[in-house]
C-alpha cells in the first residue's frame, strides 16, 4: 500500500476504519518481540497514517489556518 493511492482513494473516516481493522485483527499481532504489528502491518499502518495527515493539512488549509512549513526559528530568547 502506498500512501498517495490511499490519500487519494479513501476519505479520511474510511482511513481511520481501515486502521482500526487491522490494529484489531489478530494475524496482525506480533508476540514475543518488541513491536506490536507484524513488519507488513507496520508499512500498511505507516501509510495510512501519512494519509490521514495530508487529510488534515486540507482540512485546516480549508478553513484557512494552514500549519506553517518554513521551518523551524528557534528559541527567542536574551540569552547573550
Amino acid at each position: 500500500m502506498r500512501a498517495v493511492s490511499l490519500y487519494q482513494k479513501h476519505s479520511m473516516a474510511e482511513l481511520v476504519e481501515l486502521r482500526e481493522r487491522i490494529t484489531s485483527d489478530p494475524a496482525n499481532q506480533q508476540t514475543g518481540s518488541i513491536y506490536l504489528y507484524t513488519p507488513k502491518a507496520r508499512r500498511k499502518l505507516n501509510a495510512i497514517d501519512q494519509a490521514i495527515t495530508w487529510h488534515i493539512k486540507d482540512n485546516r488549509e480549508a478553513q484557512g489556518r494552514p500549519v506553517p512549513t518554513e521551518g523551524y526559528s528557534g528559541r527567542q530568547s536574551n540569552r547573550r
